[in-house]
């Protein structure tokens, strides 16, 4: 075994079900007195109950977190932090509260507790932003990390079964990247194998039924380890990232696309990260069985479906290529045309 360096973030992990049910007691173990719940207008209800739970002594609620992180977000609810009191805010919920309790954390470096009802992972990530355009901030930093990460697999159990498959394939995107990137080990790809093995099982069964309450607990336990034990993302991240950027694409929806494209253009130059993926998913081409788990979910097959438009292949590739970032394969502009080209289609990965 070679030498390596394996560096972990400091979250607390509570994991199992009814865990959200005890923030009284994770704000205890904290010393917070107050709190406030940070959730999208469409997650108040969830919100109420937990607070409920907590007592509403302790908690006030927050229903500001939209999508893409606007500044007016953020301004809401530091004003709601403000004549609550709260010395802690609890983003419950996926993406946009997630998201914003990451970018509330790094601007005032109060405390943070994420309580997940995705796949995403995003939690795990301590990469911020706020707003958009010329007036966007945002960047990478610890202080960005929630102290406590609470994965209860009961809040998952209402989300859509089209959602979570799209959520769970972004789950897949980080455990397969993290196969190859540059600052990979013997500790990540083990547990990135293990997402992938997970997801892989767990993800059909959830379509074929959305309240299988253990297959729920394992696409989630896939998703933390899958964030958790990461490796520096490659070409999928960058691809998925910038194209949803450049033409207001769902996001997950996106990763879910370009995770194939990414697995195939990478096939030759990292071959060991390929026999894990096969031996995970039980298939003889990673990129294929990828491409097919993607049929199985019933997911969008290409770029196209989400609304992109055919001229704006060439302007993704000349932004894509012209990025740096560690792949295992260089990425000149004609190569990455032709993935995105692919993409675009839908069709299976040659």
């Amino acid at each position: 075994m070679e030498n390596f360096t394996y560096q972990g973030f400091s979250a607390r992990v509570v994991f199992g079900r009814g865990t959200a049910r005890n923030l009284a007691d994770e704000l205890d173990h904290l010393s917070v007195d107050r709190a406030i719940i940070l959730c999208s207008p469409r997650g108040r209800t969830l919100a109420k109950e937990l607070a409920n739970n907590i007592g509403d002594n302790r908690v006030a609620i927050s229903d500001t977190a939209a999508n893409n992180m606007p500044q007016s977000a953020f301004d809401q609810l530091k004003e709601d932090v403000q004549n609550s009191g709260a010395e802690c805010v609890i983003a419950l919920g996926g993406g946009s509260a997630i998201g914003l309790g990451k970018s509330w954390a790094a601007e005032t470096t109060q405390k943070l507790i994420s309580v997940v009802t995705t796949y995403s992972g995003s939690e795990m990530a301590n990469n911020w932003y706020i707003g958009g355009g010329e007036e966007r901030r945002g960047g990478t930093t610890d202080a960005a990390l929630p102290v406590t990460v609470i994965y209860d697999p009961d809040l998952t159990l209402d989300l859509p079964a089209d959602i979570s498959a799209a959520s769970g394939m972004n789950a897949m995107a980080h455990a397969t990247e993290s196969l190859y990137g540059p600052d990979t080990n013997p500790v990540i790809q083990t547990m990135s194998e293990e997402a992938i093995r997970l997801l892989g099982e767990n993800l059909p069964k959830i379509i074929d039924n959305p309240r299988d309450i253990e297959a729920r607990t394992n696409a989630l336990y896939a998703a933390w380890i899958a964030a958790g034990f990461r490796a520096t993302s490659g070409l999928e991240h960058v691809m998925a990232q910038r194209v949803r950027s450049r033409f207001g694409l769902e996001h997950a929806r996106t990763h879910a696309i370009s995770v194939p494209y990414a697995i195939a253009y990478n096939r030759e130059a990292a071959p060991k990260a390929m026999e894990r993926i096969q031996r995970a998913l039980g298939v003889v081409d990673a990129a294929k069985g990828l491409y097919d788990l993607n049929v199985r979910l019933g997911l969008n097959m290409g770029y196209q479906a989400l609304g992109m438009p055919e001229d704006g292949i060439d302007d993704a590739a000349r932004i894509v290529s012209g990025m740096k970032f560690p792949n295992p394969r260089p990425t000149p502009f004609e190569d990455i045309r032709a993935i995105i080209a692919e993409a675009f289609t839908g069709h299976a990965p040659a």
